[in-house]
């Protein structure tokens, strides 16, 4: 008795994808990822920026706190009652000399009294994005008691990117106006 085996493909064609198959391929995945992954950044971004507003918000809440209390703003953290926990740096995003200031490494934390302007500022130190940054102010130039999305063009760690890169591309906040090394735009 005599065993036959039937060969799966026919002679003389090899087993295998053509040259166009591979090519295919590759190019569906590299359009696939041309696509998701500028989304994946930006996701991430706003993730970050998501943690730095939370932070801002915590503080913009002491701080008019403060303010209620006192009639006038604060000058220091160490005024208001909120745990400075991780916040031990005092790299700077503003160089304005009349600041208090702490960081952590990514993000500079600062409490600004000026005569013409009170707020407060968080702004990104390291990253793609350095140089953007958020603003609560109690007393200011903006003309808003709202948060402001921020872009250093001077004083401090500058944005090098072109005018709206950040504010508006990614949180769609229209322009408001161009103060002290700064552009404000207005967040939704």
């Amino acid at each position: 008795m005599s065993t036959t085996y039937q060969k799966t493909f026919p002679a003389g064609k090899n087993a295998g994808f053509t040259l166009i198959e591979l090519l295919v391929v590759v190019l569906i995945i590299g359009i696939l990822s041309a696509i998701a992954l500028p989304q994946y950044t930006k996701a991430v971004e706003k993730s970050r920026a998501a943690q730095a507003l939370a932070v801002l918000k915590s503080f913009g809440q002491a701080y008019q706190a403060y303010y209620m209390a006192n009639g006038e703003y604060p000058t220091s953290f160490d005024q208001l009652d909120l745990d400075m926990k991780g916040w031990t740096g005092k790299e700077k995003w503003y160089t304005y000399n009349n600041t208090d200031t702490r960081s952590n490494g990514d993000w500079s934390l600062q409490l600004l009294n000026k005569t013409d302007t009170a707020g407060i500022y968080i702004g990104r130190l390291t990253g793609e994005y350095k140089g953007v940054g958020f603003g609560f102010f109690g007393k200011a130039l903006y003309d808003t008691d709202t948060i402001l999305c921020l872009e250093r063009t001077s004083g401090g760690v500058v944005f090098e990117k072109n005018a709206g890169d950040y504010c508006t591309k990614l949180f769609h906040a229209p322009f408001l106006n161009a103060v002290g090394g700064t552009r404000a735009y207005r967040m939704p």
